[in-house]
């Protein structure tokens, strides 16, 4: 796989350090990042034990993530509206919303495959095994990727968003194997069929949480070191 070197893309006029009202937006990302965190931890653990009660807090949960986005927006909005504002802050503020935007979308995809716990209630250990391994692989390298974002957001170092790009992507190959290895299951007998296609949705849906978090290290990357990494291509590495 090709890499582009980071001083071939274009830079961009270097951004104002976080303080003020920026440091504001960046608390609330960080915050909004380690209840995502949590919500995946609890959906796994739903899954694990067939724990419905479990599931349907993290579903609940989901409409404290909603407040959260809510709030930045609306942190973003006045900061928008006050004139005098630096064209740097203003684009720090722009990349601010749309990193929210990206993790409210993740945890619209952790509570949704959270209520698909049911489907895994009658299986037998081994059989469950086999149905969640890929999901619980899965949801372990997420996990991973919004600790890289926690790691960014409290080190204003963006090393770790140059790992998160690589390691999503070789996520994304990890669910890709794991679909196929549902689609097997789900051919070897009827019984199969219905959990297997349930498994499937859950790690389509990781694969969405993926690519969001791969969006979001491309705006950690530009919001901290004023470097545009669209259109070089997926993977991106950073010069030592």
């Amino acid at each position: 796989m090709t890499t582009t070197q980071t001083d071939t893309i274009t830079r961009q006029p270097p951004l104002h350090y976080f303080d003020g009202e920026l440091g504001y937006l960046h608390s609330l990302l960080l915050d909004m990042t380690g209840q995502l965190i949590q919500q995946l931890e609890q959906t796994l653990h739903a899954l694990d034990y067939a724990d419905m009660e479990t599931a349907l807090r993290v579903i609940d949960r989901d409409g404290k993530v909603n407040t959260r986005h809510a709030h930045i927006e609306t942190e973003v909005r006045a900061v928008l509206s006050r004139q005098g504002a630096l064209t740097n802050d203003l684009r720090t503020v722009l990349l601010i919303s749309k990193i929210a935007d990206a993790l409210e979308k993740i945890g619209n995809e952790i509570a949704d495959f959270a209520a698909r716990t049911p489907a895994f209630s009658h299986q037998d250990e081994a059989e469950k095994c086999c149905l969640l391994a890929d999901i619980f692989s899965t949801g372990g390298a997420i996990k991973v990727l919004l600790n890289k974002m926690t790691a960014v957001l409290e080190s204003r170092d963006s090393s770790p968003a140059y790992k998160l790009i690589r390691d999503s992507l070789h996520c994304e190959t990890r669910i890709q194997t794991g679909i196929q290895r549902q689609l097997s299951l789900a051919m070897r007998s009827p019984d199969w069929l219905d959990p297997a296609l349930d498994a499937m949705y859950i790690l389509k849906a990781l694969e969405r949480c993926t690519e969001h978090c791969r969006k979001i290290a491309g705006y950690l990357i530009l919001m901290l070191d004023s470097i545009d990494i669209r259109g070089h291509g997926p993977a991106v590495s950073r010069r030592a």
